[in-house]
């Protein structure tokens, strides 16, 4: 006789962490690829700037690494188990501890380039996206206390205002960061015509589209999970 199907509420909270850590991981990917093309171009870079990037990719290293274990608490040693699948264990300090530190992390360098972009003028936009950033942090390091004190992966109401504050908040950024850089970028490139550093600059700004396109399309899924499926933890997959 063959096994019976899973339960709606088995798939409803499994298939959303099991879909995010294989995108996680498929990202992961990409982003040693981009940190290879990064060293190996840049080796001049300023050492601070060389210091984030190492620091964050070091981070996501660890994130990463973390997502792998509660996949291996959750579906293997924990196979069958409604309390380890319901339990958040690892996803609190992948998803709200250390991604609250690198969003926060890239979001304040990119509000640094849109200050020197600006040459140095955009004093107030700057000030607003780093305010942002700080509270989407905020209520992402919050989000992951409370889901953590409930023991529980499910939407309480302090979840719900806490992840929709996060993910609202981290969308506006994007969207102030992408708009901002495209604006400043555009504006040089008028200046610089067809020279060799116009050209650069077609491509940087190729690459902000190509950057903040995913992150700002996950945002916008993550809040339309909300909205559908109100009760549920889609949300968490994007």
């Amino acid at each position: 006789m063959s096994a019976p199907p899973p339960s709606p509420a088995v798939t409803e909270i499994a298939a959303p962490v099991l879909l995010g850590v294989i995108g996680d991981w498929t990202l992961y990917g990409t982003l040693v690829v981009q940190l290879y093309s990064y060293s190996y171009n840049f080796p001049e870079d300023r050492k601070t700037f060389k210091l984030l990037v190492y620091a964050i990719s070091s981070l996501e290293t660890l994130r990463t690494t973390l997502s792998g274990v509660d996949m291996y608490y959750k579906f293997a040693s924990g196979f069958g188990s409604m309390d380890r699948l319901s339990d958040p264990y690892m996803f609190v300090f992948q998803v709200s501890i250390i991604g609250a530190v690198i969003s926060m992390a890239v979001q304040y360098f990119f509000a640094y380039r849109v200050w020197m972009l600006s040459n140095k003028t955009s004093f107030w936009l700057c000030t607003i996206i780093c305010t942002c950033s700080t509270v989407n942090a905020t209520a992402e390091l919050t989000w992951g206390v409370y889901a953590h004190v409930l023991k529980r992966f499910r939407n309480g109401w302090q979840l719900k205002v806490f992840s929709l504050t996060w993910l609202i908040g981290n969308t506006v950024t994007n969207t102030m960061i992408t708009t901002a850089m495209l604006y400043h970028l555009t504006r040089q490139l008028s200046y610089e015509g067809g020279s060799i550093f116009g050209h650069s600059l077609t491509k940087i700004m190729g690459l902000t589209i190509e950057s903040n396109v995913l992150t700002f399309t996950s945002g916008i899924i993550a809040l339309l999970m909300i909205a559908i499926f109100p009760d549920k933890m889609w949300y968490t997959f994007p």
